[in-house]
């Protein structure tokens, strides 16, 4: 939709001294639809224009033409009389089916249901809109709020950067420092002509892994260390050691020990329960998962049947596990806020 109809659909509303709100529920939409509308972002459907044509007392040519729209002198009139005879779809959200059709039944070709029944359906349908906007723009300012938390972060970090280039110039680092990723570039070559190029590849995780190390013991924040790489350099390294030394073993390696990548979400949460005194952050339900794959793929490699009555019945062990643990902090946490 061009802005020209949108400035006029603004003006319209302002002329009759409506609000956003009030035009919405007198055309069965949602706020958000009305405002998408000003201001151009979205176009009213052919239901909405004749409403609103109809609800200004305009024609459609008026309501879409370029020119300036004329603004009828009565104002707004929505009594029942002016529906007579209207389709049920350009009904106000405001009329009932007593008002416009008492006790009259409507046929279409298409279907065979009663003017109420549309009447709900239709109700059910606006309703239904309502709701979905209302959680798109929920959404959509999340979602913004989000981004700008993020776009605020990266531009910290940045000038963070430029301020280490520009202003220390390498102060403060040492010669390990400097010259830790040529050391894993020569320790790779080395892996390489031996014959190990794989899992050799994985030193160059180390990089990310020292400096992230010496930055979170400089700091004492135990959050700025890359654990998940860590958890990458595990898996791929060893199972990179054992592709080449240990055949036998690769497919114990990889079928269980990606286990591992699901200490992530344990290394973070714990942490923050630890610094928070709250034991409800911590991860439990997926400490629990952990131990419930972890043992009954242990079990089933050496006996298929007592795995199997492992996985049928220890889930049970779990979710009571998981229950208890909450509902134990939160009474104890409770009882101490009481105090």
């Amino acid at each position: 939709m061009n802005i020209e109809i949108a400035n006029r659909l603004y003006e319209l509303r302002k002329k009759y001294d409506l609000s956003q709100e009030e035009l919405a529920a007198k055309i069965g939409v949602s706020r958000q639809a009305v405002s998408k509308w000003e201001r151009a972002e979205a176009s009213p459907d052919t239901d909405n224009l004749v409403l609103l044509a109809r609800l200004y007392g305009v024609s459609l040519d008026e309501l879409l033409r370029s020119e300036s729209v004329h603004f009828p002198e009565g104002g707004v009139s929505l009594k029942k009389e002016d529906y007579s005879g209207a389709p049920l779809e350009m009904l106000p959200e405001n009329y009932t089916e007593e008002e416009i059709y008492p006790a009259e039944k409507i046929h279409t070709p298409d279907d065979k249901k009663t003017a109420p029944e549309k009447v709900r359906r239709r109700s059910f349908d606006k309703s239904y809109e309502k709701v979905i906007g209302n959680l798109e723009y929920g959404l959509e300012n999340s979602m913004d709020r989000l981004g700008k938390k993020i776009e605020k972060s990266m531009d910290k970090l940045s000038d963070n950067m430029d301020d280490l280039n520009s202003k220390n110039s390498g102060k403060g680092l040492s010669l390990l420092d400097k010259t830790f990723p040529l050391m894993i570039g020569l320790l790779f070559a080395a892996m390489a002509i031996i014959g190990l190029a794989h899992p050799g590849w994985t030193v160059f995780m180390l990089i990310p892994l020292y400096y992230t190390f010496m930055s979170a013991v400089k700091n004492k924040n135990p959050m700025i260390f890359c654990y998940p790489v860590l958890c990458a350099f595990f898996y791929f390294f060893i199972g990179g050691m054992i592709d080449n030394f240990f055949r036998s073993l690769q497919d114990d390696w990889y079928g269980f020990m990606w286990l591992v990548f699901l200490t992530i979400p344990l290394y973070y949460t714990g942490y923050f329960a630890v610094k928070k005194r709250n034991p409800l952050i911590f991860c439990f339900p997926v400490l629990c998962l952990i131990i419930y794959l972890g043992i009954g793929m242990f079990t089933i490699h050496f006996s298929n049947r007592i795995g199997e009555k492992w996985f049928a019945f220890a889930w049970i062990i779990m979710l009571a596990a998981i229950a208890f643990y909450y509902i134990t902090i939160s009474h104890f946490r409770s009882k101490n806020k009481n105090k």
